[in-house]
């Protein structure tokens, strides 16, 4: 690729100071001291994760080999295709603090590389494929060494464009951030909100703005809801998939959340005759059976699904939503009572057990609804990370590329 103009075009090697870290395991050590280091799971995700820092041995004349400095950035050797090299800047956490031999910490040249701008870089799509390019690759994992990581061709700009890059990406990241907190302030407050609704410590208002009384009864799922589990046609007969009948996988449940119309895999007519697999109405409540167990979604449309989904259908007493909400709150409990084997599993018997309580009809409209409001606000922060994220990588890749320049101010470029 054509390099930008001003801009230079090197192995990493020349701009930063690639570091090895501690290996583990060594026995033997003459004064050792114990300090906190950082494996490969910390830095895993592209920024360094302290929720379990581990500590280690060696000799105290290492501590200033091995120790991280501010500034620092750390790439790590393996792991997932998307997750290679990518790393985060060391902004002095934990000290002292020393970095496994498996991340590598990358010290820059202050006057040369930027150390929020390199990160950016190993990041990007440009980082990505490099790393991708270079690595040793198993089914679903890669690695790269210190010699690939040094021969990084990095895309270097005058180090006050590197600076106000690296300070537009910091804003969107704090932007990203603030929502992520905001959305994870809006799944605690629903949690909480369903612990209080689900079980009648709180009380809504009726359409005539009436509160809501009178005691709830405890029912036996099996005795307000018909159920029963999926089929899989043989998948070595072609004619019985590609139809027009939606299919739902826990793949699909998984992908769609909380609503399904639509799936990977269809059947014909034939292979739903060929199969166990029964067709469930629109509202159907959808529960996993089989290793991801406790996951709800509801039936959009007519559909059916494989044995490892549970089709629930409310009689007229239980409201469908309401249900969906229940059972959604259970996912931990009903971890616990899956069947312990190779995987955790449940069975419909199992599920015909489960005590729900219930309030009258319109309260559970009602609860529902107010549930509904809060799924909608999550959803709505969701959407905005996406769009956020999405649009920081497309400036990444216009801006790390010197496809897009900033404008950089005169007062602000010192001489060296």
């Amino acid at each position: 690729m054509k390099v930008p103009e001003g801009w230079k075009r090197g192995a990493l090697e020349n701009f930063a100071e690639i570091r090895t870290g501690v290996a583990k395991g060594k026995s033997g050590l003459k004064n050792p001291i114990t300090v906190p280091y950082l494996r490969v799971a910390n830095v895993q995700d592209g920024h360094i994760n302290l929720d379990e820092v581990k500590e280690i041995q060696i000799e105290e004349h290492q501590l200033e080999r091995y120790s991280l400095k501010v500034g620092d950035v750390l790439m790590n050797e393996g792991g997932d295709f998307d997750k290679l090299g990518r790393g985060d800047v060391w902004l002095g956490q934990i000290d002292p603090c020393v970095h496994q031999n498996h991340v590598f910490s990358v010290r820059s040249n202050s006057n040369l590389l930027n150390p929020f701008y390199l990160a950016a870089l190993a990041a990007s799509h440009y980082g990505k494929s490099y790393f991708i390019s270079c690595s040793k690759r198993s089914t679903n994992l890669a690695s790269i060494n210190s010699q690939q990581i040094k021969a990084f061709p990095v895309l270097v700009p005058p180090l006050p464009e590197q600076q106000k890059i690296a300070k537009i990406f910091s804003t969107w990241d704090q932007a990203i951030t603030t929502c992520e907190q905001l959305l994870a302030n809006s799944q605690q407050q629903k949690k909480a909100l369903m612990q209080q609704l689900l079980t009648g410590k709180k009380r809504l208002l009726d359409d005539n703005g009436v509160r809501f009384s009178g005691e709830w009864t405890i029912k036996r799922l099996g005795s307000v809801a018909v159920m029963n589990s999926g089929g899989t046609p043989k998948s070595s007969v072609p004619e019985y998939y590609g139809g027009g009948i939606p299919w739902v996988s826990i793949a699909d449940m998984t992908k769609s959340g909380k609503k399904i119309s639509s799936t990977d895999k269809t059947l014909t007519e034939e292979g739903l005759q060929n199969s166990s697999a029964k067709m469930y109405p629109k509202n159907t409540i959808l529960f996993t059976m089989y290793a991801s167990i406790g996951e709800c979604s509801i039936a959009e449309t007519e559909l059916c699904s494989s044995q490892a989904i549970l089709g629930i259908r409310p009689k007229a007493e239980l409201y469908y939503e309401y249900l969906y909400f229940y059972l959604s709150s259970l996912k931990e409990e009903v971890k616990l009572k899956g069947q312990q084997g190779t995987q955790s599993n449940l069975n419909a018997a199992m599920v015909k057990d489960f005590k729900i309580p219930l309030p009258n009809y319109a309260e559970q409209q009602k609860i529902a609804a107010v549930l509904t409001t809060a799924d909608r606000e999550i959803e709505g922060w969701q959407t905005k990370i996406a769009a956020l994220k999405q649009e920081k990588k497309a400036l990444m890749q216009q801006l790390l590329m010197g496809k897009r320049r900033v404008v950089i101010d005169p007062a602000q470029h010192q001489p060296a």
